[in-house]
């Protein structure tokens, strides 16, 4: 007898997808439809800008859209001044809610989950590459390049490239010394830092089971570090008791809301692309050494070193459960840090700095010898309160240690909050210890049940959907689709977008001046610059454009005449917006790269239509490549926002959005 082949179980990646798909192109990418768009002071300006430019001031729904001050806050200088004006005012003018300096703001990717903006089961997008972080709580988030933003905000839509879906299982008995970054930072030591680009990482098992909420964020947030698109969490009841608040609105109760999200949940028979297990039970604290993520080590193995500044907050590790389990290493200790290190703790957020402040800790840290600041992103990125001069040593509980990342020719050891508490007692890198951490999580345990989640009521705003019918015809899609030309070599791997354009510029609101600065930290000779200068052409080495999602670093490279890269391999966010700016990537295998480098040419005819790289006086030389028909489509339209318009003109028509 015949029997129908059982359907295969999907995972929540494929679940969230495929609820928000609206179209699959021929390489596999999806067409999704947005439930939030975030935008935060750095990114979002330059999309604004744009968006005036082309006379495309509109959005597609302005109550599905929020907006923080949260990298520089407030400003800093006038151009930081400019940046947060100009979203200001978009915002009022267009009914947008938004996190406003001192209004109950902070870093976004802790006061997201905290005002209730996300849901489980939804797709939310941000130009930020630590949007991640929100796979947490079960739902898909993830990063995307200044193009991509200004199109989600004009129509709702984003385009993901295929995904795999890694499973991660962190399986054993987790020593009390060792916490969620020690084990996220395991994992990218484990796979390397392009190890799950194009891929989402699904986190499970026990130890992830039983762990909080800030606990999990932190490891959903590290999951771009390795590459990853987002890092996702199944829901459990500890995903339902944190968002409550949130979900109370539209659930009748607790058992209800759990029944209804967790809907989304990978199928226990769903077929993974890779499994990872990692046993916890033997792991030591640890901590990164040299300018990458992957380079971990434990923290035993260089404790005495001396550090001149240690950072305890961001998106990663400024949460109340943080800065409790710091506050009681400091009190455990004797109450004071070295008098000669610099200890900086930034709350994530206003909400989590008056929890800190009704539960003694920002008195602990005051009394302690700590710099407590406003909530905010600038130490992480180099941009304001904890900047660090050249040749000293930062102990930091962020997300980087790119070189130059929190100020240049300073370095940067990442750790969790426990290391960096013990390191800042005795001023240099130290080992935190299993019974001072046993109470430290006592401690946590003992403290005051406050709500994490703080929805604000919002009047939602009355608006018209665009008309994109009219919108469609408005973009200019001539422009120059020629990539030929001078070529130059840049031998280094893990070219990141911090060094493609440092931090301490993203506040120019001008394109044509990011050009002036690109790779200015690398290509330090005049004859360097001058070869750069000239070419139209880059070469690098694998992982090109990895970190930030900042598109800075895209415009960067076009401003100083750069039109095509050629790299064994690319961050997917770079990569994305290159070719939404109507630029080229070029991904080449490792032996032809290898190629390039030892004979050099000095130019390269690069057809793009027929993917061949020539050189040569006949051009007898060449290198085949490909690329995808979504990818000629966009050089040839010059980018990205005229294909989209016209896609949501079409998809407008038909009544689906």
């Amino acid at each position: 007898m015949e029997t129908k082949d059982r359907k295969k179980g999907k995972t929540a990646f494929q679940k969230i997808a495929e609820k928000c798909q609206l179209k699959v192109f021929s390489d596999g990418s999806r067409l999704l439809w947005l439930d939030k768009v975030f935008g935060h002071d750095v990114t979002t300006p330059l999309a604004l800008d744009d968006m005036r430019l082309r006379g495309l001031n509109i959005v597609f729904n302005p109550n599905r859209i929020k907006m923080m001050v949260d990298h520089v806050s407030p400003a800093k200088d006038t151009d930081t001044a400019i940046q947060e004006k100009i979203m200001r005012e978009f915002c009022a003018e267009h009914g947008i809610e938004i996190a406003n300096v001192g209004k109950d703001d902070g870093v976004c990717h802790a006061l997201i989950p905290q005002k209730g903006w996300i849901r489980p089961g939804g797709v939310y997008i941000m130009g930020d590459s630590h949007t991640c972080t929100h796979g947490a709580f079960g739902d898909l988030a993830f990063g995307v390049g200044t193009t991509e933003l200004e199109i989600a905000l004009i129509t709702g839509l984003v385009v993901l490239p295929p995904q795999k879906v890694i499973r991660v299982n962190f399986v054993g008995n987790l020593p009390a010394n060792v916490f969620a970054k020690d084990l996220i930072l395991a994992l990218i030591k484990k796979i390397g830092v392009k190890g799950a680009t194009n891929a989402v990482l699904e986190f499970g098992g026990p130890v992830i089971d039983g762990m909080s909420m800030e606990g999990r964020m932190t490891i959903a947030n590290m999951s771009v570090e390795c590459g990853a698109t987002s890092g996702m969490m199944n829901v459990d009841q500890c995903t339902i008791d944190y968002l409550w608040p949130a979900l109370v609105r539209s659930y009748d109760s607790k058992s209800q809301a759990l029944r209804g999200c967790q809907c989304f949940n990978s199928d226990s028979d769903a077929e993974y692309d890779q499994i990872i297990e990692i046993n916890v039970s033997d792991m030591v604290p640890v901590t990164t050494i040299n300018f990458s993520v992957g380079d971990v080590v434990p923290v035993a193995e260089i404790a005495g070193k001396q550090v001149d500044q240690v950072f305890i907050g961001s998106c990663t590790n400024g949460r109340i459960e943080d800065l409790r389990i710091v506050a009681s290493i400091i009190r455990q200790l004797g109450g004071k840090v070295d008098s000669n290190t610099r200890v900086i703790v930034i709350p994530a957020t206003k909400h989590i700095y008056a929890r800190a402040l009704k539960e003694g800790l920002i008195e602990i840290f005051l009394e302690a010898g700590c710099v407590v600041c406003n909530p905010n992103c600038g130490a992480c990125l180099g941009m304001s309160c904890g900047v660090v001069a050249p040749g000293e040593v930062c102990l930091s509980t962020t997300n980087r240690n790119f070189s130059g990342r929190m100020g240049e020719g300073g370095m940067v050891h990442l750790a969790s909050p426990a290391t960096a508490a013990i390191t800042a007692i005795y001023g240099a890198i130290t080992e935190p210890a299993f019974e001072m951490c046993r109470q430290a999580l006592e401690d946590c345990r003992n403290a005051p049940k406050g709500e994490a989640v703080k929805p604000t009521d919002w009047k939602e705003a009355n608006f018209e959907k665009p008309d994109y019918e009219k919108l469609a015809g408005t973009i200019e899609t001539g422009q120059e689709r020629n990539f030929s030309g001078a070529v130059f070599y840049l031998p280094l791997e893990n070219v990141d977008t911090d060094r493609i354009i440092p931090a301490k510029y993203l506040s120019l609101s001008k394109k044509i001046e990011f050009g002036k600065h690109c790779l200015e930290n690398v290509l330090v000779s005049p004859e360097e610059r001058n070869r750069f200068n000239q070419s139209r052409i880059l070469v690098a080495e694998e992982n090109f454009g990895s970190g930030s999602s900042r598109e800075q670093a895209v415009h960067a490279l076009e401003q100083a005449g750069i039109r095509c890269v050629i790299a064994p391999s690319f961050a997917r966010i770079f990569e994305t917006s290159m070719f939404a700016n109507g630029l080229l990537c070029i991904t080449l295998p490792q032996e032809k790269v290898d190629q390039l480098f030892r004979e050099k040419p000095i130019a390269l005819s690069i057809d793009w239509e027929n993917g061949r790289i020539k050189w040569g006086k006949w051009g007898d030389e060449q290198i085949a490549f490909s690329l995808s028909d979504n990818q000629k489509e966009k050089i040839r339209k010059g980018g990205s926002l005229g294909i989209m318009l016209e896609l949501a003109r079409a998809l407008q028509e038909e009544g689906k959005i």
